[in-house]
């Protein structure tokens, strides 16, 4: 695999396969911003395209790129010592889920509303919505026009997580059935696109019970874990569609 990307660029919790980084003509759409978003400024300097920034929980006092404020496509990002971008930029006071909605004054909207009218492989995707991925992914697996048309997808899962944005299918469900069909989305989500890297290596790297509690009983059974107990409730994955990477396929 990574012959075939020509290298990988690791960056914090994300793995970008070069070889499919330097077409142009493509976009970059980050959903959960926070106070800085580096995966969009990445792509703005490394990678120059442009992206559309959405977050609707953030203040925008407390986020230069949600309220508009960061440098925007008008200078060199490369002395800047806070937020910059050199490819412009849009921010939008928006969240994601898989239903158009207002929630406590807070706009949500769909994926498949943004990516309409995109061609295909022309959408670096980042995702951290802190669980609503699900219903949004959900909906994105049963649309093969919309999975094509994203050419790397980068996420920030999380298992157990029921937010307010999530669908009300979810909510009904028990937590076991509820898992259970959040392990068949990662599992569906493979037909598609290769996993080019997640944080659970660096996960395992420090998870050792056999020395920190070798009796066993020191933490309580997560909520989702292989067979030697460590938790993979949340965790980063980076994947790339594989029509990009034929060989792999």
């Amino acid at each position: 695999l990574e012959e075939e990307c020509g290298g990988f660029e690791l960056f914090g919790d994300h793995v970008w396969c070069l070889s499919v980084m330097k077409e142009k003509g493509v976009v970059g759409l980050s959903y959960g911003i926070e106070e800085r978003d580096l995966w969009s400024e990445k792509m703005s300097n490394i990678f120059k395209m442009p992206t559309q920034l959405y977050d609707c929980f953030i203040p925008p006092p407390r986020s230069p790129p949600i309220a508009g404020t960061a440098p925007n496509g008008t200078q060199s990002c490369r002395n800047h010592p806070g937020h910059c971008y050199e490819t412009p930029y849009k921010p939008f006071r928006i969240c994601l889920t898989a239903e158009e909605k207002v929630i406590s004054g807070r706009k949500y909207e769909t994926l498949e509303s943004h990516l309409e009218g995109r061609s295909p492989l022309s959408v670096h995707l980042k995702i951290d919505s802190e669980g609503t991925e699900w219903a949004v992914l959900e909906r994105f697996l049963a649309s093969q026009a919309d999975q094509d048309k994203v050419r790397t997808l980068e996420m920030e899962v999380h298992f157990s997580y029921v937010p307010e944005g999530d669908d009300s299918k979810a909510r009904r469900m028990e937590e076991s059935e509820r898992l259970e069909s959040r392990v068949r989305i990662m599992e569906r989500l493979l037909e598609n696109f290769v996993c080019t890297g997640t944080t659970l290596e660096v996960y395992r790297e420090g998870w050792k019970p056999e020395s920190e509690c070798p009796q066993g009983g020191c933490w309580d059974e997560p909520f989702i874990h292989p067979l030697r107990g460590m938790s993979v409730d949340q965790f980063a994955v980076s994947y790339v569609n594989r029509k990009l990477l034929p060989a792999a396929s």
